[in-house]
């Protein structure tokens, strides 16, 4: 298994004529990424290769990366629409910033409003966020972005996850299984 498991952003494009690729869909990290940092890239994180940074530069409205052993346009072609990941403690993050899946598993989940909503039965693990999945009492499931603005506290000790509802979400619900044929 692969170091580098942050996912940081997907390359959308070349820049310029020297290699330079800009960076899309984002993500938020603690520390940034200075010259001299290995990342991986590729269409997974466990056949992705390794690249050393030369130069980091993210702004709000863009996201630009140089590495050393790309050099030409033609080489940074061959990047385009792969995932760009990095190893966690090299961006900031510790154990302690973690959930392991069997922690979130089973955890009951309550609304920020006090409604029991239901029961953690699936975590996918994407490039943007993770997604907790949410198995309701009459057996439909919602799947919940791992997001600052919906997950509002984890306990795993008391076994409980405090979310809020964005608008809309509880329209992602899929069928109770007894449904499905009706």
């Amino acid at each position: 298994m692969s170091a580098f498991t942050e996912y940081i952003g997907v390359v959308a494009r070349t820049h310029g004529l020297d290699g330079t690729l800009v960076l899309m869909d984002t993500v938020g990290i603690p520390d940034g990424l200075v010259a001299g940092m290995s990342v991986a890239i590729g269409y997974s994180r466990d056949f992705a290769s390794t690249y050393t940074i030369d130069v980091f530069d993210a702004t709000p409205m863009r996201t630009h990366v140089h590495l050393r052993e790309i050099t030409s346009e033609e080489a940074a072609k061959f990047l385009i629409e792969q995932a760009v990941y990095v190893k966690p403690s090299d961006v900031g993050f510790d154990d302690d910033d973690r959930f392991r899946i069997g922690d979130i598993e089973g955890c009951s989940v309550v609304t920020d409003e006090g409604v029991e909503l239901g029961v953690i039965t699936d975590v996918w693990l994407m490039p943007a966020n993770d997604v907790w999945v949410v198995t309701m009492p009459d057996g439909r499931t919602v799947p919940l972005p791992v997001i600052d603005d919906v997950v509002l506290t984890v306990d795993t000790a008391a076994r409980r996850v405090v979310v809020h509802l964005l608008p809309g979400l509880m329209e992602l619900s899929t069928s109770a299984p007894n449904d499905a044929h009706e």
